[in-house]
């Protein structure tokens, strides 16, 4: 990690800065970063955007709780773009906790995600303690593949849980009715749309809006809510 200091240099924050700018008075900061794809499938490269689709999805469920304070994704992302981190993928709990402090968090989530060939999901997920660089808790939950809404919500609130956060009701919005195509399917356009943002903006447009016509408009209303947002920023 001998590249922090040159990190804190080159965009002027300091663990202690970053924390004043996003607490503002809250409770605990959280960092989630992309889960890891260990989908067992001959085409598990498909599955590869769900690295940061569960995480946004999580992010979605956990931003319910009016107790605490996440880091947004997207400034996650330039971080470890920064680190040199954003490829491989698997942080250690040392290294995260060393990019905890430089994002002002108090926790960091770091998960994986397992799709099998009969399309069953298993997630699991981790809180990482930013001053100890202990794993605070783990947990995983598992069912159909098709359900990764209703898991991601199921997940995020046994995480709260765990990790002894303010309490909130986890909403049951997340499932809704069934897109066009499956909702597997429609929730892969939306993961893929995250990771065309930084690398082909107008792909990322399209992707946004092919996710959103498929429809129902009950269906995951907070990737809705995201995605028509995202399509605004991008100049659609």
């Amino acid at each position: 990690m001998k590249r922090l200091p040159i990190l804190f240099a080159g965009l002027g924050l300091s663990a202690a800065s970053v924390a004043a700018g996003q607490n503002a008075g809250r409770g605990p900061t959280i960092a989630v970063l992309d889960f890891n794809n260990s989908a067992i499938t001959t085409d598990a490269a498909r599955y590869e955007p769900f690295r940061a689709g569960i995480a946004d999805i999580l992010l979605t469920e956990l931003s319910q709780n009016q107790g605490i304070t996440l880091v947004e994704r997207a400034t996650i992302t330039k971080l470890l773009d920064e680190q040199d981190l954003a490829k491989s993928g698997r942080v250690d709990p040392a290294t995260a906790a060393r990019l905890g402090k430089l994002l002002g968090a108090q926790y960091i989530i770091t998960g994986g995600f397992v799709i099998d060939r009969k399309e069953h999901l298993r997630l699991d997920a981790r809180a990482i303690n930013v001053e100890t660089s202990a794993v605070a808790y783990v947990e995983t939950v598992s069912g159909a593949a098709d359900d990764l809404l209703d898991l991601t919500a199921k997940l995020a609130g046994q995480m709260n849980k765990g990790m002894k956060l303010p309490a909130f009701v986890v909403a049951t919005r997340a499932q809704g009715g069934k897109p066009a195509g499956g909702k597997l399917q429609s929730l892969l356009l939306y993961s893929t749309a995250l990771i065309e943002e930084n690398r082909n903006p107008v792909k990322a447009k399209e992707l946004y809006a092919q996710f959103l016509k498929l429809g129902p408009a009950d269906f995951a209303i907070g990737q809705r809510t995201k995605a028509e947002a995202r399509i605004r920023a991008l100049g659609g």
